[in-house]
């Protein structure tokens, strides 16, 4: 059995080139020659081609007992899914790409556990942004510069060795020069919600308050709910509907539309950035967020670009003068978030933003986070399976199995 190779790449390395290379023979060959060898690749990309090929030739290729197909599975019984697939094909060696991305606790501990009884047997080449995240059999790391090249290689004990602490990042918020909302705490009520999907019960007996300028992290297994939970707040879930919910001081379902819930809402998902492909500057990402709009289509007034210019003082001088398409994973989520911020609303919702950040890139992300909660003006809702070292939150609501099915929340 030849070493098992770990990549530790930045955010400026080009992953997905890297992952082609690997599974070309071209890019490892002074290490491991998988030429001959049948292999996989474990990855959200090869659930999402998966996926493609159930909606476009109703071609089921991984199914359970439980699921009917990958679409309708959460993302940590995706991963279980793919990786027993992958498996039961006896592979000779497996390219592993972020293997812990988006998954819970326990799913994460069914990834390593399943991967190491096969390790003996099996060539493994895992591809990861944080040092934590390295597989316990990996026997060399090779660290990735942003040009794709191998800087350094060094064994594992030795990478072991070191850890990413960085340094923090101060933040100073811009002055609000936005909108003005009613001074209404709570922000959100929740009063013993219950969401079932046909005969899946999924949230029983939900209360939770949210008061003004409260810093929440929501956890909970894969499958539990969180997302379904945010939905309801954010106003795009119908199942809202017929629950006892307040939503910034008035009752669900008496009369408000979308609209008056969203332009409450700061929101993001890594997922966002891919609807954002124009090659706009940052400025002008910036001011999109004033008007709600996918990319800026209007001339923007004097104060609209005072505002911009004072996050982009806040984020620092590499974000000047650059379109957006410029800018590497971590800079983008940041101006996102500054984005999201810009109207100052009463409620900020994060939904696992650090996932394929890397170590500097996360401490980033996370001492901005910081920042805005230290402020005491937006409430967070910061929802996330992982626990990153530096994150402050007030508080920290678990969704938790109950007796009767489906998931409620406690606070922890």
């Amino acid at each position: 059995m030849s070493q098992h190779i770990g990549l530790y790449l930045s955010n400026t390395s080009n992953k997905k080139l890297i992952l082609k290379e690997i599974l070309h023979n071209n890019f490892l060959n002074d290490y491991i020659n998988i030429d001959a060898l049948k292999g996989v690749l474990f990855s959200f990309i090869t659930i999402e081609k998966m996926i493609s090929e159930e909606f476009l030739h109703d071609k089921f290729i991984i199914t359970t007992d439980e699921n009917s197909s990958l679409s309708t599975m959460s993302s940590g019984q995706q991963r279980k899914a793919l990786l027993a697939w992958q498996i039961a094909q006896k592979p000779e060696y497996m390219l592993l790409d972020d293997v812990y991305a988006n998954v819970d606790k326990s799913t994460q501990e069914y990834i390593k556990t399943k991967l190491g009884e096969i390790a003996p047997k099996t060539q493994m080449i895992q591809v990861f942004f944080r040092r934590r995240d390295m597989l316990p059999f990996i026997d060399t790391v090779l660290t990735i510069d942003g040009n794709n090249k191998i800087m350094n290689a060094e064994n594992s004990a030795d990478f072991q060795k070191e850890s990413y602490t960085g340094h923090e990042h101060k933040f100073y918020l811009p002055e609000n020069f936005g909108a003005t909302y009613a001074n209404i705490d709570p922000l959100i009520e929740l009063r013993n919600v219950s969401v079932k999907y046909e005969e899946k019960q999924v949230l029983t007996d939900v209360n939770w308050s949210i008061r003004q300028g409260e810093f929440w992290q929501m956890t909970g297994p894969n499958g539990s709910g969180k997302s379904t939970l945010v939905s309801m707040i954010s106003g795009d879930n119908p199942k809202a509907y017929g629950q006892d919910m307040i939503l910034f001081g008035r009752k669900k379902g008496s009369g408000e539309t979308i609209w008056d819930i969203k332009k409450q809402i700061g929101y993001f998902t890594p997922l966002m950035i891919q609807r954002f492909t124009r090659t706009d500057s940052v400025e002008n990402m910036i001011i999109s967020g004033l008007n709600d709009s996918v990319g800026l289509y209007v001339e923007p007034t004097d104060l609209q670009k005072k505002v911009a210019r004072n996050w982009l003082e806040m984020l620092g001088p590499t974000f000047r003068n650059k379109t957006f398409q410029q800018l590497t994973t971590g800079q983008k989520r940041m101006v996102m978030v500054a984005r999201a911020m810009v109207k100052y609303p009463p409620l900020l919702i994060l939904d696992e933003p650090t996932i394929e950040l890397d170590d500097e890139n996360s401490r980033l992300f996370i001492d901005m986070v910081n920042a805005i909660a230290f402020e005491k003006k937006v409430a967070i809702i910061y929802v996330s399976h992982r626990d990153e070292e530096n994150l402050r939150p007030d508080k920290i609501y678990e969704l938790v199995k109950t007796e009767k099915g489906g998931y409620t929340g406690r606070i922890v």
